[in-house]
């Protein structure tokens, strides 16, 4: 093989170790927080972050007590390096769909208009990026960069996470339909949109590898769950 193809089979194989950890890391702290806490449908967060109101501007009114209460609670039984400051750049990369296309150049923790800033997005001491996503009004999410990254790329080094009172799970199980954007459907360089890359978390640490990055079109969870299988 060539160094280039070395390389990227390091780089993988260390994307895996890394995500099962920080995956295994909190889904500990969940479990823990909801044995201390109850589970989160207790809380009494029925406000979603989208209000679906807006200001005197038209302006959208968010609401990130929830993120911001669940990433307080959460963040006891993890080891944090460093919280985000509100207003300042917390990860300066770019960001990217696995397709390829920029979704922002750097992550702001911004306050937003009617509502308390969002707290909720920090560094494990391992050097990982955790950012709370919104909450619905009875699930949210969280997503994470694995360290070393000057970007962030969905699918490559930037990983979803879905979190309800059942627990936390990663995007793209065998189960979510198709039609959701969590579903293994988005994991793919060829599909298009700002989803492009977000369902690859569960494929990473259940199969243990990121070989849709190679032979997409051949893997699947009923299917063949390594380029080798399919061979």
């Amino acid at each position: 093989m060539t160094i280039p193809t070395l390389i990227a089979k390091y780089t993988e194989k260390q994307t895996v170790s890394q995500l099962t950890k920080v995956y295994s890391t909190l889904a500990s702290a969940y479990q823990m927080m909801q044995a201390e806490y109850g589970t989160i449908d207790t809380w009494g967060m029925n406000t979603p972050t989208n209000t679906g109101e807006v200001d005197e501007e038209g302006k959208p009114i968010y609401n990130h007590s929830a993120q911001n209460l669940i990433s307080e609670r959460m963040r006891k039984y993890l080891k944090v390096a460093k919280q985000c400051e509100v207003g300042k750049v917390c990860f300066p990369g770019a960001s990217y769909t696995l397709e390829g296309v920029k979704r922002n150049d750097a992550n702001t923790v911004a306050t937003n208009t009617g509502d308390s800033p969002v707290e909720g997005r920090f560094f494990l001491q391992d050097g990982t990026y955790v950012s709370f996503g919104w909450w619905s009004g009875s699930y949210g999410g969280i997503y994470v960069v694995l360290p070393k990254g000057k970007d962030s790329v969905l699918g490559k080094n930037r990983f979803y996470f879905h979190i309800d009172k059942n627990g936390l799970r990663p995007y793209g199980i065998k189960d979510e339909p198709e039609t959701s954007t969590r579903s293994f459907i988005t994991c793919d360089p060829s599909y298009s949109g700002v989803a492009s890359g977000q369902g690859c978390a569960a494929w990473v640490i259940y199969n243990k590898n990121m070989d849709y990055l190679h032979c997409r079109d051949k893997l699947s969870w009923d299917g063949a769950h390594s380029c080798k299988e399919a061979e």
